[in-house]
């Protein structure tokens, strides 16, 4: 009886119904789109950067990490790598020799980060083949060929096919002075990236400094992101002495990026709600004044005050409840959508891969995320009509039946 009472008195202001209905129902669209929209940002820039830069798990000297010097190397020989491809939790796995090294062409001179990879194993682990946007991928084995970022090589003045000079130390603290040859250009998304590394066949840097065939770092791709605590154990036994860093010691500020993003999009809910809250607030409290005679004649007929606060509550959650589920189900076919087509942002291009975000976005949202949403709702919704409730439960019965 209190149901059907409640879901009539909604439609005696038809108006005023359908108005917090569509409020509750276009405000929850926004919200859930905007995290849907920080979400997919998130999840994109992790994605990329973990499949194509740091990986899940990096091995290196236990001084390399704060140092980076070229005598801290592992000390471990490369074809150590084929035991690791072997643990069925690693999907891919290389190594690498790192250097700090200065590049000068004709017109410029200026720091960069000299890897030295395997190409065909660099291929699996990160794709890094796929960011070749001119020329061709490193390609003849041990030779002098070199990869620069556009970013870069625009800084240089240089083209496929230009010859630029490398100086770096040795393992001896030797100065060495190297030419290379242009081979290709690569873009990753991130200009900072772009300017600041230079790939070239692993052989040959191992050569130029003199550490023979061991290497500076090891990056493994895994199966799955929760395999990370079993593989750092193993590693750490096949290799007693180095030091085994997960994707959030190697990039801290990427771990505080992905954080910062859950919570930016409950944040973005957290105002939903509240505008919510108050708008339903506003609108029962309003319910109750004009209804005021009514209520107090159905307290003199003898509905109990318990009645009253349940038709009031009752009331309150049919109106969120029915926005919500419009909401709800218009927002999960907006981003359903959207994330097949994506949102082109190319028209802010430079400042998308400044910060190192896709110029195209793709909302992404769980299942549970709607789930949650729902609960929210339905508890925005009680703690809303908390207060209407207690006041008309708190009516004179004599003296607003004479209203």
């Amino acid at each position: 009886m209190i149901l059907r009472m409640a879901w009539r008195n909604i439609w005696r202001n038809k108006l005023r119904s359908i108005t917090i209905m569509m409020a509750v129902a276009l405000g929850l669209t926004a919200g859930v789109f905007a995290s849907a929209m920080i979400n997919g940002m998130m999840q994109s820039r992790f994605h990329e950067f973990i499949e194509n830069q740091i990986s899940h798990l990096q091995l290196h000297h236990p001084d390399f990490v704060g140092q980076q010097e070229v005598y801290q190397h592992t000390g471990v020989p490369r074809d150590q790598l084929d035991r690791v491809l072997e643990n069925p939790m690693v999907r891919a796995a290389t190594v690498r020799t790192k250097v700090h090294s200065m590049i000068a062409s004709a017109t410029y001179t200026g720091g960069v980060e000299l890897m030295g990879v395997l190409p065909e194993n660099e291929k699996q682990t990160t794709g890094f083949h796929n960011n070749v946007v001119e020329g061709n991928y490193l390609e003849k084995h041990g030779t002098n060929e070199i990869l620069l970022g556009s970013a870069l090589a625009e800084k240089m003045r240089v083209q496929v096919g230009s010859r630029v000079v490398l100086t770096f130390q040795d393992v001896d603290h030797n100065m060495v002075s190297a030419a290379f040859l242009v081979t290709g250009l690569y873009e990753t998304g991130y200009t900072r990236y772009d300017e600041s590394f230079a790939l070239v066949h692993m052989d040959y840097l191992n050569n130029q400094i003199n550490i023979g065939n061991s290497f500076h770092e090891m990056a493994l791709l895994l199966t799955d992101i929760d395999h990370i605590p079993a593989m750092t154990k193993e590693l750490e036994v096949m290799f007693p002495g180095l030091h085994v860093r997960a994707w959030n010691e190697v990039s801290p500020e990427m771990s505080v990026l992905v954080e910062a993003g859950d919570v930016f999009a409950y944040i973005f809910l957290v105002i939903i709600l509240l505008g919510l809250a108050f708008g339903l607030l506003n609108t029962m409290l309003m319910a109750v004044y004009e209804r005021t005679r009514e209520i107090g004649m159905m307290m003199a007929i003898g509905m109990n005050k318990q009645r009253i606060f349940a038709l009031i509550l009752f009331e309150t959650l049919a109106l969120s409840l029915v926005g919500g589920v419009f909401g709800i189900v218009g927002s999960w076919a907006i981003v359903s959508w959207v994330s097949r087509v994506g949102i082109d942002l190319s028209a802010f291009d430079d400042v998308m891969k400044e910060i190192g975000f896709s110029p195209v976005i793709y909302p992404v949202l769980e299942t549970a995320f709607f789930i949650t949403l729902i609960l929210f709702v339905m508890l925005t919704a009680l703690i809303a009509s908390i207060y209407p409730s207690l006041r008309a439960m708190r009516l004179n019965p004599a003296e607003s039946a004479k209203r």
